[in-house]
C-alpha cells in the first residue's frame, strides 16, 4: 500500500514573521525536503539543524549573521517538519528513516568539510549522519541535544523506563506541561492532544516572549491533525535502534575534528545532566575547547541568545582556523 505523503500549502506561509528567505527543495526518497541556502556565494558553509517541533525558521535571527560574517548558510526542514514534505504514517517516521532521509540530503548537496550547529534531534540525527559520512564536516558545534551511548542493564532498562513515563503521564494538557515539564508530559502531550499548539510549546521552552505572529509562525506547518505524525512521534524514539546508535558512536569516537559545546543553563531537559560533557570526553576535537555554558537561555536557545549563539561561533571558527 502506498503511503500518504502530505506536503502544506505554501499560503500557510506567507508573510511570515522576519523569515524573508528564498525556499530551495531536493528529493529525498520521492518526497520534497525543504532548505535554506543563503549567501551562496561564500566559499565556507555552515549547516543549521533543527529537532522536534520547530524548523529553520528557528534560525531567522542566526542567518543574517553567519552570512554577513562570510559563510554560507544551510538550514534544512527535516521530513515531516516546516515546509518539507510530511508521511502522514507515524510508522514511516523512525530514527533510521530520518537518519536516513538527512543522510541522502547531505550526499546530494555533496558538500564537504563543512562547519554544523545541531541542537536536539538535529543533533540526535545529524550526528549520526556524519559517523557514517565523516567528511561532511571539519567544525562542530552542539547545543541541547543528546546521542544514546547505552550498554547492558542500562541498554534494556531505559527504553523502558521513558516508556513507562509516558503512559503514567496519561494525556497532559499544555498547561500541565509547562507546570512540570518532563519527559512525560512532553511525550503524553504530543502523542494524545488534539490540537498541537507548536507555537505555545516553544514558548514555555524559551525565556524570550515571543510575538502572537511568531508563535503562528511554528504553528504554520501543521495547519490540521493528519500534518502531526512527525511531532507525535518523535519522543517516542528517542531511545530506539540503540545497536545502531552504540555503532555510530563508535564510528563518531574516531572522528577528530574540533568540537564546541554550547548548552544553556535552563533547559529543563539537558541543563546540569551532563550531556554536554559526554560530547566533551567522547570526541578528541573537544579538548581544550572554549565550551560555554550559554547564560538565560531554556531549550531553544536560539530564540533566547541567538547573537551571542552566531557570534560566538563564527569566533571559534576563526580561533580554529575553519
Amino acid at each position: 500500500m502506498e503511503q500518504q505523503i502530505l506536503r502544506t500549502p505554501d499560503n500557510a506561509f506567507l508573510n511570515l514573521a522576519d523569515y524573508p528567505f528564498n525556499a530551495n527543495y531536493l528529493n529525498v526518497d520521492g518526497m520534497r525536503m525543504h532548505y535554506l541556502d543563503e549567501g551562496s556565494y561564500n566559499e565556507k558553509t555552515i549547516f543549521l539543524l533543527h529537532g522536534q517541533p520547530s524548523w529553520s525558521y528557528l534560525y531567522r535571527h542566526m542567518i543574517p549573521v553567519l552570512v554577513d560574517a562570510g559563510y554560507r548558510v544551510i538550514a534544512p526542514d527535516l521530513i515531516g517538519f516546516g515546509k518539507s514534505d510530511k508521511p502522514a504514517s507515524s510508522d514511516t517516521h523512525t530514527y533510521a528513516n530520518h537518519v536516513r532521509w538527512m543522510g541522502q540530503f547531505v550526499e546530494q548537496l555533496n558538500i564537504k568539510n563543512a562547519a554544523a550547529f545541531m541542537q536536539d534531534w538535529g543533533g540526535m540525527i545529524g550526528l549520526r549522519v556524519l559517523a557514517q559520512q565523516p567528511e561532511w564536516l571539519d567544525r562542530l558545534v552542539v547545543a541541547n541535544t543528546a546521542l544514546a551511548e547505552m550498554k547492558g542493564l542500562e541498554k534494556f532498562i531505559v527504553p523502558k523506563v521513558l516508556k513507562l513515563l509516558a503512559t503514567m503521564a496519561g494525556k497532559p494538557s499544555l498547561d500541565t506541561f509547562a507546570n512540570k515539564i518532563n519527559y512525560g508530559n512532553w511525550a503524553g502531550y504530543f502523542k494524545h492532544a488534539k490540537q498541537l499548539e507548536i507555537g505555545k510549546i516553544i514558548q514555555t521552552l524559551t525565556t524570550t516572549p515571543l510575538s502572537h505572529e511568531e508563535m503562528q509562525a511554528y504553528d504554520a506547518p501543521f495547519p490540521s491533525p493528519e500534518f502531526y505524525a512527525a511531532p507525535r512521534k518523535m519522543p517516542t524514539i528517542v531511545a530506539s535502534e540503540l545497536n545502531d546508535v552504540n555503532a555510530d558512536w563508535a564510528k563518531l569516537k574516531q572522528w577528530d575534528k574540533p568540537v564546541l559545546t554550547l548548552f544553556s543553563d535552563q533547559d529543563p531537559f539537558l541543563a546540569g545532566q551532563g550531556y554536554d560533557l559526554k560530547f566533551q570526553n567522547n570526541f578528541s576535537g573537544a579538548q581544550d575547547q572554549p565550551h560555554m555554558t550559554i547564560a538565560n537561555a531554556s531549550h531553544f536557545l536560539q530564540e533566547d541568545q541567538s547573537k551571542q549563539l552566531a557570534d560566538t561561533m563564527i569566533h571559534w571558527l576563526e580561533q580554529t582556523q575553519y
